[in-house]
């Protein structure tokens, strides 16, 4: 159950497993067989540090997999169970007539984790998932932002006004961090490590990433300047409170980034993300090698980063004029009849 304030609260699972889940604070609506299903896969994702973001678009995936399941009827668990690989391949092939690859990807993994979760407590032998071919999604270059584009979007911001030096604070890290618009929203007031330079950065894992002077000098003075008279609580520790006092949102972030990009005469069609890809893309092409921005990004695998592998390429028609040995030399004229 969940109380009325939104705390997290405990509810019993009457499966034979009888143990106690603490439920995250959202409306789970009917609690039909798939609901509580669905319910105890969240909780479990809660327990184990995954950000409310993903948690409620995980619970959306799988709403939209039990609707698909229902036109024939109620959801039942054993409905659920024995579900097969052909079967998710024919829920794939619905998802992809309404919505791109990269969407029906997410879906996909969603529920793969779901089944995850179903063999881990006994609910499901197998995981049809497993043998589901996920729709090939070809990478898309980043809207490209210059240097002078990005100073003028910094620039375009009016300190004086209500609002300024926050939302000047949140360019400079978005850029001068390359943060995820999840990652910015989730700082309070001791991530930034100001007399270190750096800024800690949460989430299942944290990182450290380094604050250039200019970034570290305008957080301490919103911090010192702005922060406290925005606050609708004064123990709220989020760094960044938005028009209503508390955290700010996504779309919050959104709408900040559109009015201070046409503020600054910027006609490319970018959001948050295209600054997180200008700090990635800039710093490449400052002489930063892709492992440093895996390293910067919190990336595991080397081939995560492999998305600005295009960025600086040297032209190689350049290199093989330079190395091969005859290929410098004069074209021989034909010799005449």
């Amino acid at each position: 159950m969940v109380s009325g304030r939104g705390k997290i609260c405990y509810a019993m699972d009457r499966r034979p497993l009888g143990r106690r889940i603490p439920v995250p604070p959202f409306s789970y609506g009917q609690r039909t067989a798939m609901n509580r299903l669905i319910l105890q896969f969240t909780a479990d994702l809660h327990l184990k540090g995954y950000a409310p973001n993903s948690i409620q678009n995980h619970r959306l995936d799988l709403l939209k997999f039990q609707a698909w399941l229902g036109q024939a009827g109620e959801v039942l668990p054993a409905r659920v169970r024995e579900m097969t690989t052909a079967d998710i391949t024919d829920y794939k092939h619905d998802l992809a007539r309404q919505m791109k690859p990269r969407s029906v990807n997410r879906h996909l993994s969603s529920l793969k984790l779901f089944y995850r979760f179903l063999e881990s407590v006994g609910l499901a032998a197998t995981n049809p998932v497993d043998g589901v071919s996920f729709p090939k999604v070809f990478q898309e270059s980043p809207a490209m932002l210059t240097p002078g584009e990005v100073t003028a979007l910094l620039d375009a911001v009016d300190e004086s006004r209500y609002l300024g030096l926050r939302d000047r604070a949140i360019l400079e890290l978005l850029y001068s961090c390359g943060l995820k618009l999840n990652e910015l929203m989730g700082l309070n007031v001791d991530s930034p490590q100001l007399d270190l330079g750096f800024l800690r950065v949460g989430g299942r894992k944290h990182r450290m990433v380094p604050l250039t002077p200019r970034a570290t000098a305008l957080l301490g003075r919103y911090i010192q300047e702005a922060r406290a008279g925005r606050l609708r609580d004064p123990l709220d520790p989020c760094l960044f409170p938005g028009r209503n006092g508390s955290r700010i949102s996504r779309v919050g972030v959104w709408k900040l980034v559109k009015k201070h990009a046409e503020a600054a005469g910027i006609r490319k069609n970018f959001n948050p993300r295209g600054l997180r890809h200008a700090f990635a893309i800039h710093l490449i092409l400052g002489g930063m090698d892709l492992d440093g921005i895996r390293f910067l990004f919190g990336y595991r695998k080397l081939e995560a980063a492999d998305l600005y592998a295009h960025v600086n390429t040297p032209d190689f028609r350049e290199t093989y004029r330079a190395c091969h040995p005859v290929a410098h030399m004069p074209t021989a004229r034909p010799e005449s009849p």
